[in-house]
């Protein structure tokens, strides 16, 4: 009876993991949905089966291949869960800890002829890295999902890492203070312990359901950021820029931390389109991003504002200050030449910029910035402007138009 129960479990088990292993194949190869990661977990449930089916195998003879081969196996699928959710949220990858972790356990394995008779000791090293390769990857989870979701729901979408780490602990505790338990609680001698039996597979299916939800947020995450972003030049839209201006301003009223708007437009950009091609004119305004990535800080927030306008919220900075900005700016823009089919094509910038005032709202404070822009170009181009009221900026319009 206990041994058909046994092979009922296997079964069963091993059709869970490999349909979990085809279904990560299959976002690896056909969806291409984080394919690194999405091959690890393939492997991962892969090895699972494969220790199980080494487990069955086990007799109170001495058998590296189905005591040390087969934890081992297990182990290393621990691995590969943590090297994929690493991969998925695009985390410094922990192989050199893990290869140190497993070789140490390999070895404390070793100590010991794998065999009934150290069973304990055995399970006792298997568990306590186990928890160790779990617990880590619900760390590295918490701290990548958390910058996504606030802080609760961050802690909640990783409980059953911390819940099945927590339980391999006990199991380790339990073995250590109560070694007759073993025949309960572990894979010692077969499978015939159905408390084993479906805390396996309790465990390979809430595993696997976290992998799989943090694949769906991961996904969700990346269209919502792509959703914020400009195809072209890869800097935020302004779809996303109210949201960050709302951000800074809060600061502004709450901590009284100046900031800054200043609007960029590049000059006579239609003719650069019409005499080298919209091609060119892409070009231009990829270079002129990444000329603004690398000229700012990481704390400035870069937007696409329009075709070929450029808005730049700048955190604490004040008046005196953005003007310094602009000028570094304006003459990085114009020492950096573009060469396009053999042609080299010279760019400037004409800037206009507001900082923040009491009496000012946000719109009211981008439509400075926006017509201080206006100013510069039409005062020659490549001319930085300021502006500090409405009705300033109302009386130079008025005066522009006369």
């Amino acid at each position: 009876m206990e041994n058909s129960q046994s092979i009922v479990f296997v079964q069963f088990f091993s059709l869970i993991a490999l349909s979990c292993a085809i279904a990560w194949t299959l976002l690896a190869t056909l969806l291409r949905i984080a394919p690194r990661a999405s091959w690890c977990f393939a492997a991962a449930n892969t090895f699972t089966v494969i220790g199980i089916l080494l487990y069955t195998q086990r007799t109170e003879a001495i058998n590296y291949l189905y005591w040390f081969v087969a934890d081992m196996t297990i182990l290393l699928g621990f691995a590969l869960v943590r090297w994929g959710c690493q991969y998925l949220f695009k985390q410094a990858l922990s192989y050199r800890f893990d290869l140190i972790l497993l070789t140490t356990a390999a070895l404390l394995m070793l100590l010991v002829p794998p065999s009934v008779i150290y069973a304990v000791y055995l399970v006792i090293v298997m568990s306590m890295t186990a928890a160790i390769f779990i617990s880590l990857s619900g760390i590295d989870n918490f701290r990548a999902v958390k910058k996504h979701l606030p802080l609760y729901y961050a802690a909640l979408l990783n409980v059953p890492f911390f819940t099945i780490g927590l339980l391999f602990i006990i199991r380790a505790i339990v073995l250590l203070f109560s070694p007759q338990q073993l025949a309960h609680i572990s894979a010692a001698d077969k499978l015939n312990s159905p408390l084993v039996l479906w805390s396996y597979i309790i465990l390979l299916l809430l595993t696997n359901l976290v992998l799989f939800g943090n694949a769906l947020a991961r996904l969700v995450f990346k269209v919502a950021r792509l959703a914020n972003k400009d195809q072209l030049t890869g800097l935020w839209n302004r779809h996303a820029l109210l949201d960050k201006l709302k951000q800074v301003d809060a600061l502004w009223l709450r901590n009284d931390l100046a900031y800054s708007l200043m609007v960029l437009d590049l000059d006579h950009f239609k003719r650069i389109n019409d005499t080298y091609g919209h091609l060119a004119g892409d070009k231009v305004l990829k270079h002129t991003a990444e000329t603004l990535q690398n000229t700012l800080r990481k704390i400035d927030f870069i937007c696409r504002y329009g075709g070929e306008e450029f808005l730049i919220i700048l955190p604490l900075t004040n008046k005196k200050e953005a003007q310094i900005v602009a000028e570094k700016i304006q003459q990085k823009i114009k020492e950096s030449v573009i060469v396009w089919q053999k042609k080299q094509i010279s760019t400037t910038l004409s800037i206009g910029y507001a900082t923040c005032k009491t009496h000012l709202s946000i719109e009211q404070l981008l439509q400075l910035a926006d017509d201080a822009m206006y100013l510069a170009k039409s005062r020659g181009r490549n001319t930085i402007c300021s502006l500090d009221s409405i009705e300033q900026a109302n009386e130079i319009i008025s005066t522009t138009r006369q």
